[in-house]
């Protein structure tokens, strides 16, 4: 299970109210939905400390499940989490005509990762604060991928470059970047795309330093997830997969160290080695042969 909410069929900060459960995107009912909501919704998405909710149905009608009715929030809550609200189920709504449209004032502004991925209360958010990179060779190259909300998610490629790829791999101690590469090339992501226009310096120690903006909109899909390929291998754990290699990252700490990679003597290795030791002693009985017969002849 995992939560994001975003607007569709307007723009960022006005349309269809959706919340993504259970791997599936699906509308919001607004029965005994009140205007107080609405507000929260918008602060929520980071769209202003005011809305509306929009009664004309300008924007089309949903596809997938209902999953939630009967909301209501009180003026402390800042997140729709935090709000009452019935059971989980994907058929809440009676009909369509039920959806959820809202219009938020004001301007979504862009955030960094340090704000996104704030903790909503005081318990520790460390299993929340991730970053990884899937479908390389190893751990140090493949598709970006933060943790968000209970979910892996990807970063869109736009403006992504090198400056922001040295930073990730720094990150991962992976050492500096090789390529920034864009157009899912890694192949694409699955879930949410976390994060788009991502605007390091480059000279950050951490990608939650960077300027950003939290992507809940359909502004990028996952044609256009961003990777990285870095300059150093992370060393695997055996009983872990290449996808599965993952980093963790704690909030505001210093990049973790790469583990020490157990440098073995491979066997082509160790055959050389005995095969220049046979060659030595070859040459060392031909020159004693050699002075031999010569102090004979003498």
């Amino acid at each position: 299970e995992f939560l994001a909410l975003r607007l569709v069929d307007g723009n960022d900060c006005a349309g269809r109210l959706e919340v993504f459960y259970n791997g599936t995107w699906g509308s919001i009912c607004s029965n005994r939905m009140s205007q107080l909501t609405a507000v929260t919704v918008c602060k929520h998405l980071n769209c202003g400390d005011s809305g509306e909710i929009a009664r004309d149905f300008q924007y089309s009608r949903g596809a997938g499940p209902t999953w939630l009715d009967h909301i209501e929030c009180a003026e402390t809550h800042s997140s729709l989490w935090q709000c009452q609200s019935d059971p989980w189920n994907p058929q809440s709504c009676d009909n369509r005509a039920e959806e959820t449209h809202i219009s938020c004032t004001g301007r979504k502004e862009a955030t960094s990762p340090t704000t996104f991925f704030e903790c909503p209360n005081s318990t520790s958010c460390s299993d929340r604060e991730k970053l990884r990179v899937v479908g390389g060779k190893d751990g140090c190259s493949g598709r970006v991928e933060i943790w968000h909300q209970g979910s892996w998610g990807t970063v869109c490629d736009d403006s992504w470059d090198m400056a922001d790829a040295n930073v990730v791999c720094r990150q991962m101690g992976c050492g500096s970047a090789v390529s920034a590469l864009s157009e899912a090339a890694f192949g694409e992501g699955t879930g949410p795309i976390w994060l788009e226009k991502v605007h390091c310096k480059g000279t950050e120690t951490s990608l939650w330093d960077c300027p950003a903006k939290s992507l809940f909109g359909k502004n990028c899909d996952h044609k256009e997830d961003a990777a990285v390929n870095c300059s150093e291998q992370e060393a695997a754990d055996p009983s872990e997969s290449p996808d599965s290699l993952y980093v963790l990252l704690h909030f505001h700490s210093d990049p973790p160290r790469r583990a020490a990679t157990n440098r073995q003597i491979s066997m082509p290795v160790i055959l050389c080695i005995i095969l220049g030791i046979l060659l030595c002693l070859v040459l060392a009985i031909l020159v004693g042969q050699i002075r031999s017969a010569r102090a004979q002849q003498k």
